[in-house]
């Protein structure tokens, strides 16, 4: 009977030991399956366990790290969050997850651990490409953060339902004048006109859609009261999560008070035209374009003016044109304003003029012509009077040089033959001979006077 135990009891301890050998076996082909790595250690950090996955991450064949001391095989693990979470899940009998690079590898590795009775259960997965993915897109997340943040030009945030500012950047907090905290408890609408404010719901609702681009110009209101005219450029963004548009505000303030300034010069100019018939002329140096006054039109008749310098220069004679050129060079050299010249201007029916120009030429601070102002006078009148009178003076310097060279030598001569004559002595043949001479004198004398007579009228 006790035999019979016996071997009952044999058959039984076989049994359990062959169910035992075959849920390890079942254990290990579970994770061996695993796609993370996986290891054990026991309390002593002995390696007990070392998965293919494990091998192929880590580099490193089981046989060459079971029954090692992890920490020896891992040297450079020590100063990582591999040491310090792995003790702590030991010491204080807690699960630990983390994220942590092993530069050996190149590795950046996700780890779940936690203790598993005997020792340390340590799961970890490959997630390099992920966290480069990651790393890339902070990198253009900052670059566009950047872009916002250091622009020089006014841009903010806001919800497209609630029109409240969800960012600002550095260039609205200094040109606005209020603070970020400020901004961020604002709407747009608390930086508009209040006759603004009343249509701004229907040009929300009209012009600004979501998707799309707008443009407009407005007026804003700074901390300080001060009013600017502002071109304002939207698009759709989302932020947090929300519906909104991202704005840059360009203050075109200066350029529309420039732009009225100069068409109250040219009015100006136009006035002053009427009272003194000058073509008066705005010469932008740098962008090549020429404001005209009506005098263009009264004086040389164009009425359709090219707005540029080029349209100037293929008017001027082109006999002229080098010399103006040549001399505005010499005024730029020499950083002198006061530029006076006369040259030939062309109408629009294809005769010329002849101009007085006086012009002012003004410098940035750099020393670099940047403009110049001028007006253009009508000389014809006076170029003619001008020429008249030295035709006159060149008529009257002939007969003076007639008077003094033509006219005395035949005059000379007569009264030197008629002299001759009176002589008592003279012989009828001789005095045949002195009465031709004289005769010959007279009729020099008479051509003489009738060539004064000629060039006198």
């Amino acid at each position: 009977m006790g035999k019979i135990e016996t071997s009952a009891a044999k058959d039984a301890q076989l049994d359990s030991s062959r169910q035992l050998l075959e849920y390890q076996q079942r254990i290990t082909h579970i994770l061996e399956s695993f796609t993370d790595g996986f290891f054990e250690v026991d309390k002593k950090w002995i390696v007990t366990y070392w998965n293919k996955e494990a091998e192929k991450l880590l580099h490193m064949s089981r046989n060459q790290v079971l029954g090692k001391n992890l920490w020896e095989v891992y040297q450079e693990a020590v100063p990582l969050k591999f040491y310090t979470e792995y003790h702590r899940a030991l010491e204080e009998n807690i699960s630990v997850r983390f994220e942590e690079y092993f530069e050996p590898q190149d590795l950046w590795v996700e780890v779940s651990a936690y203790p598993s009775g005997a020792g340390l259960s340590v799961y970890f997965k490959d997630i390099t490409a992920r966290v480069k993915t990651r790393n890339i897109l902070e990198l253009e997340k900052k670059k566009y953060e950047d872009l916002f943040n250091f622009s020089p030009i006014p841009q903010w945030v806001y919800d497209f339902e609630t029109l409240a500012f969800l960012q600002v950047n550095e260039a609205a907090v200094k040109h606005y004048g209020y603070s970020k905290a400020e901004f961020l408890s604002m709407t747009i609408k608390d930086i508009r006109m209040l006759e603004d404010i009343i249509v701004l719901d229907g040009i929300m609702a009209s012009k600004v859609k979501v998707g799309q681009y707008s443009q407009s110009t407005v007026k804003h209101r700074k901390k300080n009261g001060d009013i600017i005219i502002v071109l304002v450029e939207g698009n759709s963004v989302t932020f947090e999560g929300r519906n909104a548009r991202l704005v840059l505000a360009i203050d075109h303030t200066e350029k529309v008070k420039a732009e009225q300034d100069l068409q109250m010069v040219l009015n100006r100019y136009n006035i002053v035209s009427k009272a003194t018939s000058d073509a008066i002329w705005d010469w932008d140096i740098k962008a090549g374009t020429v404001q005209w006054n009506k005098g263009i039109k009264g004086i040389f008749g164009h009425s359709d003016v090219g707005f540029d310098f080029k349209w100037w220069e293929t008017n001027v004679h082109p006999e002229d044109l080098i010399q103006v050129q040549e001399q505005f060079n010499r005024l730029i050299q020499n950083k002198q304003n006061n530029q006076v010249v006369e040259y030939r201007f062309r109408c629009s029916d294809g005769t010329y003029k002849h101009v007085l120009d006086r012009s002012f030429i003004i410098y940035d601070a750099g020393g670099e012509a940047i403009r110049s102002i001028g007006s253009m006078q009508d000389i014809s009148e006076r170029i003619a009077h001008i020429n008249a009178i030295e035709a006159q003076n060149k008529k009257l310097t002939e007969i003076t040089w007639m008077q003094s060279h033509s006219l005395r030598a035949p005059l000379a001569r007569t009264l030197g033959l008629t002299a001759l004559i009176a002589m008592p002595d003279n012989t009828i043949e001789e005095l045949k001979e002195l009465s031709g001479m004289i005769s010959d004198a007279v009729n020099e004398l008479d051509i003489v006077v009738k060539d004064i007579i000629k060039k006198s009228s």
